[in-house]
């Protein structure tokens, strides 16, 4: 998965600067051109996530943005995890071809993000089942109707 995303993230013209620093990576505008900074300490899946969410944060043009408040940054941070997810899914889709059958619950206990998160999760992993299988989902987090 690492090598995919590092190959998506060149496409789009951003550089990954790994270093040795408290929390997990970093998104910023460095000489005019965009740098992700990613912790180098994190093992391949948390490298995985983190570039996903600071890539994200570049696409959202969040760099620009004033923040004045802890909610407004609490809204770029909820809208680069949804990013950050719904690229992982599609990803884990691709590889495990996701089926009405499959475990949600082991995806998220695998990806292990914070709790807070499962609702993305478990939201994007009925979108991608309702595409597939032309299911209409009835309520977000709920379940399936015909």
């Amino acid at each position: 998965m690492l090598k995919k995303i590092i190959r998506k993230i060149k496409e789009l013209g951003l550089d990954i600067e790994y270093a040795h620093f408290d929390g997990y990576g970093h998104f910023a505008i460095e000489n005019e051109k965009p740098l992700l900074f990613i912790n180098e300490n994190l093992n391949e899946l948390d490298t995985s996530l983190t570039i996903l969410h600071e890539t994200a944060h570049f696409l959202n043009g969040d760099c620009d943005k004033y923040i004045t408040n802890h909610f407004q940054n609490d809204n770029l941070e909820y809208e680069a995890n949804k990013y950050m997810i719904q690229e992982v899914m599609k990803m884990l889709d691709e590889q495990y071809d996701f089926t009405t059958d499959t475990n949600y619950q082991q995806i998220i206990d695998n990806l292990n993000l914070p709790y807070h998160l499962d609702g993305i999760i478990i939201d994007e992993f009925n979108n991608i089942i309702s595409d597939k299988f032309g299911l209409t989902p009835y309520h977000k987090s709920d379940y399936f109707y015909e």
